[in-house]
């Protein structure tokens, strides 16, 4: 594999290009399932180019960019799942407080007004929780689902599972954002609800409410889920991995996600956006046309 300096680009810049696409796009073997997760789909959706950067080039990941949302949401993620693992809003807030104590999340420290919401939320996220009244709980489940007849294994991770009762199951995927994109927490849900009812070995008609639960907002997403959904889910998610596996063009989408992508400084597009006008616009027949 190519190491993380390595320049490598989309077909048609690089002739390595070929070898790399036949190693990781070429028929599975019996043994080799390919695997989805909700991040990847949502990369080849939201870019193309992002997506060959992450799962097709082979290079090493870049690191993540720390910006104040996202030092926010991975502390009240670990400060929620303190509060599920032991029940005690005083260990969530410990937690939490180590965290945004950090030398290296100084943006979010004491005093800042990311500091602030950061506990804001967790107090919502402890409402939220003592709102739930289940015979047993999991505090962020993180499994494969193998389905081997349809060459596909799919990795679904859960904040919160809590079993209702004998036939009902409640599974909470928190939010800590301004807003969210209901057909991307949709898919996120579904995925859980797979994953939980493979792996708890849930019954036929055991069914399970699946909810986005925004902590700033308090908006919550609701979705009731039975077996027949989760066949339809695993059977979308091996309809998508066959394109996955045999998409062949990479281009580029830019559009403001780049600000936030972690493969920004290797991407020509990315780095182009600021400078490219739309001079087309001022062809004579796109004048005529009035496209926009």
């Amino acid at each position: 594999m190519p190491s993380s300096g390595a320049a490598m680009s989309p077909p048609g810049s690089h002739t390595g290009w070929e070898m790399v696409h036949a190693a990781l796009h070429s028929p599975p073997m019996s043994d080799e399932l390919f695997q989805v997760t909700h991040t990847k789909i949502q990369s080849f959706t939201r870019c193309r180019k992002q997506y060959w950067f992450s799962y097709v080039s082979g290079l090493d990941w870049p690191p993540s960019r720390d910006t104040p949302a996202a030092i926010v949401g991975k502390g009240v993620h670990r400060a929620m799942r303190v509060l599920c693992e032991t029940g005690y809003p005083e260990d969530a807030e410990h937690e939490l407080d180590v965290y945004m104590r950090m030398p290296k999340h100084e943006l979010t420290g004491p005093g800042t007004e990311y500091h602030r919401l950061a506990f804001e939320l967790l107090a919502n996220g402890v409402a939220a929780h003592e709102s739930i009244v289940s015979e047993d709980r999991y505090a962020e489940l993180n499994t494969w689902v193998r389905s081997a007849s349809r060459g596909i294994t799919v990795r679904a991770a859960i904040d919160r599972a809590d079993r209702l009762d004998a036939g009902h199951w409640l599974i909470i995927d928190w939010k800590t954002g301004r807003f969210d994109l209901d057909e991307i927490v949709d898919a996120q849900l579904d995925i859980g609800h797979l994953a939980l009812r493979t792996s708890r070995k849930l019954q036929n008609d055991t069914r399970v409410t699946a909810i986005g639960w925004n902590l700033r907002s308090g908006v919550q997403r609701v979705r009731e889920l039975t077996r027949d959904d989760a066949k339809k889910t695993v059977d979308y998610l091996a309809n998508l991995a066959a394109r996955l596996r045999t998409t062949e063009e990479f281009p580029a989408t830019p559009g403001p996600q780049c600000t936030f992508c972690d493969w920004r400084d290797r991407c020509e597009e990315a780095n182009d956006l600021e400078r490219v006008e739309l001079t087309w616009l001022d062809d004579d027949w796109e004048r005529g046309a009035e496209p926009f």
